[in-house]
């Protein structure tokens, strides 16, 4: 149930993703429709992922998808991109074993080469969550150690080319990354990789009207600080039940060196109770522990499109009494600014791309 919770939360947290105009309008031109056939196959990262694959993947994504015109001034710094939410369908090379995908995502497209009105090239990252039909079960379905819930984050990055045929029909063509996992909620998560590559096509309703040219705001503080709390639910493996918990203090400095990036060092005081069956102080109580701590220090970057960031973190341990699955971590996500000095956080923290835990968390910047 717990599990099910933080779904809501991340199907709400993606659902603003989508709404990245940020208050503009969706009466404005610029609405529109895509349908995407694609054929691809699951990377086996694990030999026990490729001995069950047995067929190529089909996938089915049929998109809303939203044209930017320059309402807000990051549409103007990212070459006017499209957004939208999205429905994915795809087998998982084993019916049995690994069933089908369906995941509700929401997604950024973002023009590298070109403009929309010709043909271009882009970029194209979505956010969502997934429903597997088959996951890891001790008795029912034990070969299926990538997936051990049915409920999963869906992670999707594509390079996409875009051909008009008419004023409101292109033809697109996609090669993509797909990924699926629970964030470690629940063991065994492997998770899941795909490669695919796509053919689609966009309907716009309407015919796409002239971009507007907003004059660009000067960056007010080119240097920043952040305190952020972010919590988590993780498991050990499959052969240890029970859910731990574990969280993340994070103090950020950031330096804005344009409107849409900035870089940022900090460093995090861990928290994980998966740690205390390996801590030789077993008798004192999990808060008062100083095994289940680490401490580390991290660099990262952000892209910025207004209120929201895409952050990428790399960071060392410096501190970790109980001897850690790696010697350095990562961290992706997105971060959301509020009420001008508040932030939600959304990241995924991991060890040589092995899922750690989620950590849900709020900040402050000053």
């Amino acid at each position: 149930m717990l599990f099910k919770r933080y779904i809501l939360l991340f199907i709400i947290y993606i659902f603003a993703f989508s709404c990245l105009a940020q208050k503009s309008d969706f009466k404005n031109s610029g609405l529109g429709v895509e349908i995407d056939y694609g054929y691809g196959f699951v990377m086996p990262h694990h030999k026990m992922i490729e001995y069950f694959v047995e067929d190529h993947i089909q996938t089915l994504d049929i998109r809303l998808n939203k044209t930017t015109h320059g309402e807000k001034y990051w549409n103007q710094l990212f070459r006017y991109p499209h957004y939208g939410i999205g429905f994915y369908r795809a087998n998982l090379g084993n019916n049995e074993v690994y069933g089908f995908a369906n995941a509700l995502y929401s997604y950024l497209k973002v023009p590298l080469l070109g403009s929309w009105e010709t043909t271009n090239l882009s970029w194209q990252i979505g956010f969502g969550a997934s429903y597997l039909t088959q996951c890891f079960d001790i008795e029912d379905n034990s070969q299926n150690l990538a997936i051990g819930s049915h409920v999963n984050i869906y992670v999707d990055l594509s390079l996409q080319s875009q051909i008009p045929i008419t004023d409101k029909l292109s033809l697109n063509n996609n090669l993509r990354f797909t990924h699926f996992s629970n964030g470690k909620v629940k063991s065994p998560n492997k998770g899941l990789n795909i490669i695919s590559g796509s053919i689609g096509l966009l309907y716009h309703f309407n015919t796409p009207t002239k971009k507007y040219q907003l004059e660009l705001p000067e960056m007010e503080n080119k240097n920043e600080y952040s305190i952020i709390y972010a919590g988590g639910i993780k498991t050990k493996s499959r052969y240890d039940p029970g859910s731990f918990y574990a969280s993340s203090l994070m103090l950020d400095y950031y330096h804005n060196y344009s409107l849409k990036r900035r870089w940022l060092l900090g460093t995090d005081l861990f928290y994980d109770e998966t740690k205390k069956e390996y801590s030789h102080k077993k008798q004192k109580s999990n808060m008062a522990n100083i095994n289940l701590y680490q401490v580390g220090l991290h660099v990262g970057h952000e892209m910025v499109m207004g209120d929201l960031a895409l952050t990428i973190n790399l960071g060392g341990y410096v501190y970790a009494p109980v001897k850690e699955d790696a010697p350095i971590y990562s961290r992706i996500g997105l971060r959301y600014r509020f009420a001008e000095k508040y932030m939600a956080n959304l990241t995924l923290k991991s060890h040589w791309a092995i899922a750690s835990y989620i950590e849900w968390g709020v900040g402050y910047v000053f």
